[in-house]
């Protein structure tokens, strides 16, 4: 699960259905696009094999969609009220396949909820669907760096090797400041199982405090040889296409930055 370069989020631009984003970010040599698809972004769900297909010609001639965004939480997928996760996992089933179609390789899943209790017993024991695509769960939840939260995580993901994170760097900042003296030791347990890097800016930047280190733990073990797809999360305004690039360009040549060994001690 890899990509040359930096790629970019579509959450952050507006007004553009997918044929003319993906040749608006070919034309800037985006190499990847991580695209929004639940109801809230292109609701790839409900778009005919037709409309599809033609999105993933439209991708093979400008730019890939590596990855598909749902607006679902890990947690609907195994919610007590058996017609909430009907609708959950249906949703799930149809987006993956349409992820697939387009020639995405994950879906990503919302992580607003730490599991405890019956909650954990049903994410542990529970039956997960089997869809086309894997699962990465992007931890929305600031208690997520807790110890037990944590542990618990561990514990789901060996049982369900379908499922890995998404480390966004906005995200992680704010878990560490609630974990306080163990945030840290969290994080790095986090990237362990993290696959996607998001480089997220909202409008006060990656320099934010704890992003940067979100960002530098995740460069090291990329030097280390571990695998990471990083892309820019723009969500600040405005969502136009000259200020997403602006952004873009600035996140990249920060990356390629930080990217750079160290010079020499003389």
């Amino acid at each position: 699960m890899s990509a040359a370069g930096v790629g970019l989020y579509s959450i952050g631009v507006r007004g553009l259905d997918v044929p003319e984003l993906l040749e608006w970010a070919g034309a800037q040599n985006v190499p990847f696009v991580h695209l929004r698809g639940g109801p809230r972004g292109f609701d790839l769900a409900r778009q005919s094999p037709q409309v599809l297909a033609h999105w993933r010609r439209c991708g093979e001639v400008c730019v890939p969609v590596t990855g598909v965004t749902a607006d679902l939480d890990l947690a609907d997928l195994f919610a007590p009220p058996v017609p909430e996760r009907a609708r959950a996992r249906t949703e799930l089933d149809l987006l993956a396949a349409a992820g697939a179609a387009i020639g995405a390789r994950w879906v990503r899943l919302l992580g607003r909820t730490v599991p405890r209790g019956p909650l954990l017993a049903a994410m542990l024991t529970g039956e997960l669907p089997q869809v086309r695509l894997p699962l990465l769960v992007e931890l929305h939840h600031p208690g997520w760096l807790a110890p037990a939260a944590l542990d618990a995580l561990e514990t789901l993901l060996e049982r369900r090797p379908q499922i890995r994170a998404l480390a966004d760097t906005a995200q992680l900042a704010a878990a560490l400041f609630s974990a306080g003296s163990t945030g840290e030791a969290g994080l790095e347990r986090v990237l362990d199982l993290s696959r996607v890097l998001h480089l997220s800016d909202d409008g006060s930047g990656r320099d934010a405090p704890g992003r940067a280190l979100v960002a530098q733990r995740a460069r090291d073990r990329i030097g280390s040889g571990q695998d990471f797809e990083v892309a820019v999360e723009w969500t600040g305004q405005p969502r136009t296409t000259q200020a997403c690039l602006d952004r873009y360009r600035e996140a990249d040549r920060w990356w390629a930055q930080r990217s750079k060994p160290p010079p020499p001690r003389p």
